[in-house]
């Protein structure tokens, strides 16, 4: 793990930076959905995963990942990758806010704690690694 964490520190700086761009415009979606509008906390979570999307998919592909992938590849993978966050942010959240006595916020974090690394292990593996890169990682 020590290693890992050596030789991935750039990326793994950048990817926590966009993250913290992503996941800013992802929470104050969310909670002025859950203060102001009355949504459900989960819903409010979505729509606010959604937005932090639209966020972090240019800053990981050209900042953090610097990807030469195709943006017509790099994006559908990352819609299938954003998917499966997407899930996980709201199953992961909904069992949180059934299980725990918390403020849905503390939820929310550790949710968030939870679903960033997924994340990382996908954008780095597939989502902005260019073909050649994968094709090279598999063999």
């Amino acid at each position: 793990m020590i290693a890992f964490l050596r030789r991935e520190s750039a990326k793994l700086t950048g990817y926590v930076a966009s993250g913290l761009a992503a996941t800013g415009s992802h929470y104050a979606v969310m909670v002025a959905l859950v203060q102001w509008a009355g949504w459900w906390e989960v819903a409010a979570s979505s729509a606010g995963f959604l937005a932090g999307a639209a966020v972090k998919y240019p800053l990981n592909y050209w900042v953090v990942f610097r990807s030469s992938a195709r943006h017509g590849d790099a994006l559908v993978r990352f819609a299938i990758g954003l998917a499966a966050g997407f899930a996980l942010n709201g199953i992961i959240l909904a069992a949180l806010l059934a299980t725990l006595d918390a403020h849905y916020l503390v939820s929310q974090v550790l949710t968030t704690g939870a679903v960033t690394l997924v994340n990382y292990l996908l954008a780095r593996n597939w989502i902005f690694r260019a073909p050649a890169a994968r094709d090279e990682v598999a063999r």
